[in-house]
């Protein structure tokens, strides 16, 4: 029993605690209203605030939608070839070493704007020991891989018709450089038990990447380039042959459902195919394309051509997928200039940067946002008694900044890259815009639905690889000679 004082101070506190017993059931009672929904489960406007992240899991907006949380842009270029002109440039006889470094010093600022960058090696370092050597069989200097990593490429792609020059040692070697150099690749491994493909997470997003190059006809085994390799080194690279393509497919089908299982929120293609010097993509390009974009292939980047060819968009068999698809990415840096092309018009000069954005949100999607280009132009001309190649980014307004990228250093620099500009736009801008197209509606599409459904769960993840339901052996010709009358052409 409680006597009259102790009963005295339980009333106050009895008081309190309905008080507070109240006001929690009316923030509740509050809480619901907030959230309701009309008979026909649409609701009208949304009032969740961007703090109100134990109801829905994750942050959302004023409007109760996710929001961005990171960003990745990827940026992509094509071959690294190098010719005996660079080669011979590259030479610094007072220390008897070659150095690459400055054929990227005016494209170096670009590469370090993106979150991640990819280029293709078409070359290997097979040592000094074995000679070095260019076309038709390439063994170049280690140090091409350190200027590759201090202009801020990321990542090699190593499985290309170039890739065996220097035998299978070469493939093994050409590996130990580019680890030691502190750079990713992927199209080769030293070990048949590794995986062939590559998972980085970029700024929390997990990309997926695979490198393959076309195989040429043997009549035994496995042939890259014309030349038979061996059983242990086709086991290292991936390779595929457009006579048995269900094998590649299949081959592929798991190396992207392996990618998958261990994360990767974005599915790309590097491939290693089509026809030398064609500026559109042939039958066989369309049909794997087409493939790809069934198996859920979220972007395919092309090479080999060594000239630009066409960006498309293309649509799975089945309506449900979507794939951004670059059939060539053309020459990154080489020695393949007009006058000795049998292709006259400039088109083995030129290349492009390749740009896909992507977003990630709160609720764990990730969002494909858009592509872009940046071409690019091998610039030829004379400086302190030699030749110098230079790769020059042609971003939009580059004539202004025609000094500061080089172009100067030439009587006619500026209006070679200028032609190249408009020659590479008029191949993939039809093609740009129409992925562009569809990514920007596609997003307005997702912003829609979201406002419509603010009471969706924690897995209601968007599929960046479903984007609709939530997307004969040619050789290249002997470059080996200097352009002297170019050069001289081109001389300040």
């Amino acid at each position: 029993m409680f006597d009259k004082k102790q009963n005295g101070l339980l009333k106050p506190i009895f008081i309190i605690f309905v008080i507070c017993l109240v006001a929690i059931v009316a923030s509740a009672i509050a809480s619901v209203a907030r959230h309701e929904t009309y008979a026909n489960g649409f609701i009208e406007k949304s009032t969740v605030n961007v703090d109100e992240t134990t109801t829905l899991g994750y942050e959302v907006d004023e409007n109760g939608d996710p929001v961005v949380v990171s960003t990745a842009k990827i940026g992509s270029a094509g071959d690294i070839l190098i010719h005996k002109p660079i080669l011979q440039n590259a030479y610094i006889s007072s220390e008897k070493t070659y150095n690459f470094d400055n054929v990227f010093s005016y494209i170096n600022p670009v590469i370090k704007k993106y979150d991640y960058f990819v280029a293709n090696l078409e070359l290997s370092c097979g040592g000094s020991e074995r000679g070095y050597s260019t076309y038709p069989l390439f063994n170049i200097p280690d140090t091409i891989v350190d200027a590759a990593k201090k202009a801020g490429i990321d990542c090699l792609l190593t499985s290309n018709n170039h890739c065996y020059d220097s035998s299978e040692a070469g493939v093994l070697r050409t590996q130990e450089v580019i680890k030691k150099a502190g750079v990713d690749y992927t199209g080769t491994v030293t070990s048949s038990e590794q995986d062939n493909y590559l998972v980085k997470e970029i700024n929390g997003i997990k990309f997926g990447f695979v490198c393959y190059t076309f195989e040429t006809d043997s009549e035994t085994g496995t042939a890259i380039n014309g030349i038979k390799i061996t059983d242990t080194a086709a086991s290292l690279i991936n390779t595929f042959h457009y006579s048995t393509l269900d094998k590649f497919y299949t081959k592929l089908g798991s190396q992207l459902n392996s990618m998958k299982n261990k994360g990767a929120d974005v599915l790309v293609v590097y491939i290693h195919w089509g026809d030398e010097y064609q500026l559109k993509q042939n039958s066989r390009q369309t049909e794997i394309s087409q493939k790809l974009a069934d198996m859920g292939v979220d972007v395919i980047v092309g090479g080999h051509p060594h000239v630009v060819q066409p960006v498309d968009l293309i649509t799975s068999t089945d309506g449900a997928h979507k794939t951004v698809c670059v059939y060539s990415l053309g020459n990154f840096i080489s020695n393949q200039r007009r006058a000795l092309m049998s292709l006259k018009d400039g088109h083995t000069e030129d290349g492009m940067i390749f740009e896909m954005s992507f977003s990630k949100y709160s609720d764990g999607s990730v969002k494909f946002d858009s592509v872009g280009v940046i071409p690019t132009w091998v610039h030829l001309f004379a400086s302190g008694g030699r030749n110098v190649y230079r790769i020059t980014p042609l971003a939009k307004g580059f004539s202004d900044k025609a000094e500061e990228i080089g172009l100067k250093n030439s009587s006619n620099g500026l209006s070679l890259a200028e032609d190249s500009y408009d020659r590479t736009m008029a191949l993939v801008s039809e093609g740009m815009d129409k992925c562009n197209a569809y990514l920007k509606n596609k997003t307005a599409n997702d912003v829609s639905e979201t406002q419509s459904d603010v009471s969706r769960s924690d897995d209601s993840q968007s599929d960046v690889s479903q984007p609709d339901a939530s997307q004969s052996y040619a050789s290249e010709p002997d470059t080996s000679q200097s352009d002297a009358s170019q050069s001289s052409a081109l001389a300040a």
